[in-house]
């Protein structure tokens, strides 16, 4: 499975805050819990980090114990329906606040924590945690920072239940790690990628140390890949991170090139092919300071910056004349080109290519169809107050490419949750929400709440499709 997404609801009880985990295979042995594409808040108690648990024959390997101590309570009750074994070893693959505060509860169960070295930094600042200002009570309840049993300065390979397990630090960064399972052709890259939302260059982190350390995950051995952040696990996920840094790079570099200040660049340097990318108006501006700053201070400055345009003037051209004396010499002349009007005719007519429009059809109607065809059966759910779900109906009815895809490879469903019920007691924590569902045996596929833009939603649809088996079935 390549593309997985969690579905969250968030109620407050009165024995605490309840996160609602619902684990999501990946591979044999291998379930995720997949967080959030937003900021910490008190509803959703700092849920935005993805967790991951490997099952061995001696016991379970956790890598990132999430954002609470509540939180990591909830994730091994749900370990032990699955498989009543210890939990041996604890991996944070960053020092932010959201990957380790977990950390208390598992260490009670007995088990080994390691991190990067930097997790050291916090213990000694012994500050008031961030998300502690952002959560509820509740949910914040009994979490706390403790000591690590080990700070890694060098790669690490684990091995427990006949699993080999290797822990890799990347190049000149403090901060963070990833960690590779060879056998399972699987990566977990932490916050060295991020998808679905804006890749945040917080705390200093230097644009340089990111890029290189990119090419060292390329260079390592998987199919696979779970970030920290985001739903899409083919290799693929390199692509967002890296193509948003290497271009975040070169239009900062000129802007410093060219004179222009740090306000300016901030002014100048948009990407908007990025803008739709979650927190993209919070974190790029912040993330074009930082570059900006990084890159002027950098002594290898001037190898990294790009050539500045040239400006274009008419070319000379040397030509040879003859004097009176017949003595030959040279002289230039600037070549001026004669340009006639040309005459006035009718513009071509185009004719756009009409694609029809989705035919939503029952969820009934759509079980039989999508079981007759092959095909998957996709739910629009929206409520009549959701300025995002009107986003994603414009989406929908607008784009020629989602309309091909949504006809070809789904039967279609759109409910409103103020008039309709919502079939097999799914339920709806927010609007808008895409629901998949094989229709063979009813099982719900995909939950993705919040998607709105053209991009997210075609970049879905088609790790949907590409992922598929026997006309378009989407793995369980």
């Amino acid at each position: 499975m390549r593309y997985f997404v969690s579905f969250f609801f968030f109620t407050v009880y009165l024995f605490g805050f309840d996160y609602h985990l619902k684990p999501y295979t990946i591979s044999d042995g291998i379930n995720c819990f997949f967080g959030l594409s937003s900021q910490a808040s008190k509803d959703n108690g700092g849920n935005m980090i993805n967790s991951c648990y490997v099952e061995t024959e001696e016991g379970y390997i956790v890598i990132d114990s999430g954002p609470t101590y509540r939180y990591a309570q909830d994730t091994y009750e749900i370990m032990e329906k699955q498989k009543k074994i210890p939990v041996k070893y604890v991996i944070n693959t960053s020092s932010d606040e959201v990957h380790i505060l977990g950390n208390s509860f598992f260490k009670e169960q007995g088990a080994t924590l390691l991190g990067p070295k930097n997790y050291k930094r916090h213990l000694k600042e012994n500050k008031e945690l961030e998300l502690a200002k952002k959560v509820s009570e509740d949910a914040i309840k009994n979490t706390r920072l403790i000591a690590l049993d080990s700070y890694l300065e060098g790669d690490s390979t684990i091995v427990l239940g006949g699993t080999e397990i290797h822990v890799k630090l990347i190049e000149n960064d403090d901060e963070h790690l990833v960690v590779n399972i060879p056998s399972k052709k699987i990566l977990f890259a932490g916050d060295m990628i991020f998808n679905n939302r804006i890749v945040p260059l917080k705390d200093k982190r230097s644009l340089l140390v990111w890029q290189n350390g990119l090419k060292q995950l390329s260079r390592l051995p998987w199919d696979d890949i779970v970030s920290a952040h985001g739903y899409m696990t083919r290799r693929s996920a390199l692509k967002n991170t890296e193509s948003y840094l290497a271009l975040l790079k070169s239009e900062v570099s000129s802007s410093i090139q060219h004179g222009e200040s740090r306000e300016e660049a901030i002014k100048r340097v948009k990407l908007s092919s990025f803008s739709e990318d979650r927190l993209y108006g919070f974190w790029h501006p912040k993330n074009v300071a930082s570059v900006y700053d990084e890159l002027k201070s950098n002594t290898n400055l001037d190898s990294q910056l790009p050539i500045p345009p040239i400006m274009i003037t008419p070319k000379e051209k040397t030509v040879k004349s003859k004097t009176s004396n017949q003595k030959v010499v040279e002289k230039k002349v600037v070549k001026t080109k004669v340009v006639k009007p040309k005459p006035k005719s009718e513009p071509k007519k185009t004719t756009k290519k009409t694609v029809p429009n989705i035919n939503y059809v029952s969820f009934d109607t759509a079980m039989k169809r999508a079981k007759a065809k092959n095909k998957i059966v996709f739910i629009k759910v929206r409520s009549t107050t959701c300025k995002y779900c009107d986003q994603l109906d414009a989406v929908m009815r607008n784009n020629n490419e989602v309309k091909s895809i949504a006809n070809k490879y789904f039967e279609v469903v759109k409910i409103n949750t103020d008039y309709d019920s919502v079939p097999l007691d799914i339920r709806i924590a927010s609007t808008p929400m895409i629901i998949f569902i094989r229709p063979n045996d009813q099982k719900v596929l995909m939950e993705l709440p919040g998607i709105r833009a053209l991009g997210e939603l075609l970049e879905i649809l088609n790790e949907a499709v590409d992922d598929g088996h026997k006309g378009g079935y989407l793995k369980p």
